[in-house]
């Protein structure tokens, strides 16, 4: 399990000041201290502890985190975790622990007692974009406009000169007065462009890469120093250490991995989830029933130590698919998939499966997740590899009985992944830039983007084995794969735009002919740039291609795949009046966009927001294929017959259009 924080308590009268008198320091019990450099030069520096936290107290009336911060910051001076003798270095680790202290209340937390060693390693990932991530104050920001849907709704203390005031927005809802100024703005004119009906990306969700690995670290050590010197704070203080690897390696990690590129080309994720489904599918039954055999021949006394070890990198493989394939579809971290537990799964076939995960950043306990078939499957496999075939109930799911010490071990999956995908296959991939393959290096952080690609590319392959095991795969575990983690709906943004962006580019370079009333168009419109630029710069599909996606902004297009068709319906009243699927089934005056639930082959291929692209094509023609063979079975008429010897004419006459167009 996660390891939490211990309480150390302040001493029963308050830690005695006199003890902790420095050179360098005015007073200890001051809110705001004065520091020097040791040797007495340079200039004093002030660290004010009267702060505004997220909760809209002053960190004075926050007890807990007072005596935290002031403990850390005299200790990390006055002790030997670390050494430096000027003030400014000071002031840099008082502004920090202020930082810390404000992004705990924000995320809900009031003492540091209260965090697990995964919230810790959560902030460090965030403080690596810099001190909007550390303090999360563009989120509380965005959580706080998020109710206002019309201007109506905005109080009149919050608006000047037809605007978002940014000082007034500040004071209302207890946002730092000096820090993320940037970020902040940016979320008002995001939420004063969502008033206005048009979806624009913040500064915070399109950064990508990390601030220095110096700035990390200043974050980092102050984590570490609240382990290391826990035997000298008077306050709440670390039982255990954070970075195993310590804070500067810590550091280093993040400011390499944070970066939110590159993204594994959607054609790779989608060959390692399709090759890791057909493995679990084709190997685990001989590899489970080789694994019982041996575990049931040691207590007869017949065990095949060179039969035992051969098995070993077969486990292994097994248990690297079953961690790709839960990581892709429960989109969680490492950590919280390591912290599944054997009975973590229920359900059945017919009614669906769930799974209870560990969601740190929004629930902070176990919730109950819809998943695929597969996942199901994989869990029941990784049960299979404990003692009795289904697993001791709260023992974690990834602890398996190893078949040679006969004893209970870790898989340690997230270690092994570039070895399995070299060995099916998914490593090498075409660059699109050079002619040349390139190897890609596989990390788990990248596998919560796997659910976005899912949804988006999963009609573009044929992928019989995982489409098979997607059948429940729906708008349902979208909605909660977004809202239960603002993470992934961060991620979720950026894969529409990333979707946006291969549209545009199959459209501008002709690689894939799309049809449809919006496929028409969009292709006129590719064309009048590509006349457009070639006249003046030289052609460069990708400016064209973000040329045509701004056209795609600007008219508020949403693009939802679908088996038939990709949907690029706005969500405003105009779509909704325009829709083939709303004239079917009707609506009324609060209705926006399109209703999938009257979607379908039939209604869709006409509708004014049709993107039809050749994968749509084959899965029309299969399902024309396959009603027209029902259709003239030769079975009695009855009103379901009539209705799909009715669709068997509409679809044919769309195809038949389409093979004239």
């Amino acid at each position: 399990m996660a390891a939490r924080l211990s309480v150390r308590p302040l001493k029963k009268h308050g830690i005695d000041p006199e003890s902790r008198r420095r050179s360098w320091l005015d007073a200890y019990e001051n809110s705001r201290w004065t520091v020097s450099d040791t040797e007495g030069l340079g200039k004093e520096e002030t660290i004010n502890f009267d702060f505004r936290m997220a909760d809209g107290r002053s960190l004075l009336e926050h007890a807990d985190l007072y005596a935290t911060a002031k403990e850390l910051l005299f200790w990390i001076r006055a002790g030997t975790y670390t050494r430096f003798d000027d003030a400014n270095r000071h002031k840099q680790y008082g502004h920090a622990m202020l930082r810390i202290c404000y992004g705990l209340t924000a995320r809900g937390h009031f003492s540091f007692a209260a965090l697990t060693s995964i919230d810790i390693d959560l902030i460090c990932e965030e403080a690596a974009f810099g001190v909007d991530g550390l303090t999360a104050a563009s989120k509380l920001l965005r959580n706080s406009l998020a109710p206002y849907d019309t201007w109506k709704d905005v109080p009149r203390s919050l608006i000047k000169d037809g605007a978002f005031d940014l000082k007034a927005v500040v004071d209302a809802f207890n946002l730092p007065p000096t820090w993320a100024r940037k970020e902040l703005g940016s979320e008002l004119q995001v939420a004063t462009a969502r008033l206005k009906g048009v979806k624009i990306a913040s500064v915070a969700d399109v950064r990508e890469h990390p601030i220095t690995q110096q700035n990390i670290q200043t974050v980092t050590m102050i984590f570490e120093a609240l382990f290391a010197l826990r035997h000298f704070i008077e306050a709440t203080a670390i039982a255990f250490r954070p970075f195993p690897e310590g804070a500067a390696q810590r550091a280093a990690d993040l400011g390499s991995a944070s970066n939110r590129t590159p993204v594994p080309p959607p054609e790779l994720a989608l060959r390692l989830m399709e090759n890791s489904t057909r493995y679990i599918v084709e190997h685990s039954d001989h590899i489970l029933a080789s694994h019982r055999t041996i575990v049931a021949a040691r207590k007869h006394g017949a065990w095949d130590r060179e039969r035992a070890e051969a098995l070993r990198p077969q486990i292994s493989s097994l248990g690297v698919a079953c961690y790709i394939v839960i990581a892709a579809f429960t989109a969680r971290r490492s950590e919280e998939i390591k912290l599944l537990e054997c009975d973590c799964v229920g359900g059945n076939d017919l009614d669906g499966w769930w799974m209870k995960v560990y969601i740190e950043k929004t629930e902070r306990q176990r919730t109950w997740i819809p998943i695929p078939g597969i996942v199901a499957r994989s869990v029941q496999v990784l049960r299979a590899l404990a003692r009795g075939g289904e697993g001791e109930p709260g023992r974690l799911l990834f602890e398996h009985l190893d078949p040679v010490t006969n004893r209970y071990s870790d898989l340690g999956p997230e270690r092994l992944l570039n070895e399995f995908a070299e060995s099916i296959g998914a490593r090498e991939y075409a660059n699109d830039n050079s002619e040349k393959m390139e190897t890609w290096n596989w990390v788990t952080r990248q596998f919560r983007r796997f659910f976005a690609v899912l949804f988006f590319y999963r009609y573009n392959g044929r992928l019989e084995t995982l489409a098979h095991h997607l059948r429940h795969f729906n708008l349902q575990m979208t909605n909660d794969y977004v809202t239960l983690d603002p993470d992934n709906a961060r991620v979720w943004t950026q894969e529409v735009w990333n979707y946006q962006v291969e549209v545009a580019r199959d459209l501008v370079s002709g690689r894939s002919v799309y049809s449809g009333p919006m496929g028409k168009r969009l292709s006129k419109l590719a064309k009048r740039l590509r006349d457009k630029f070639s006249t003046s710069v030289l052609v460069v599909s990708d400016i064209i291609a973000k040329a045509l996606i701004r056209q795609m902004k600007k008219n508020q297009l949403v693009l939802t795949p679908k088996l038939w068709v990709t949907c690029t319906c706005p969500r405003n009243r105009k779509g909704c009046e325009k829709a083939a699927c709303r004239k079917s089934a009707g609506f009324d005056g609060n209705d926006i966009g399109p209703d999938f639930s009257a979607a379908g082959p039939t209604v869709c291929p006409e509708c004014p927001w049709a993107l039809i692209g050749p994968e749509n094509l084959v899965y029309i023609d299969e399902q024309l294929e396959a009603m027209s063979v029902n259709a003239a079975s030769g079975r009695e008429m009855t009103i379901f017959a009539e209705l799909q010897a009715a669709n068997v004419v509409a679809l044919s006459g769309f195809r038949d259009d389409l093979k004239l167009a």
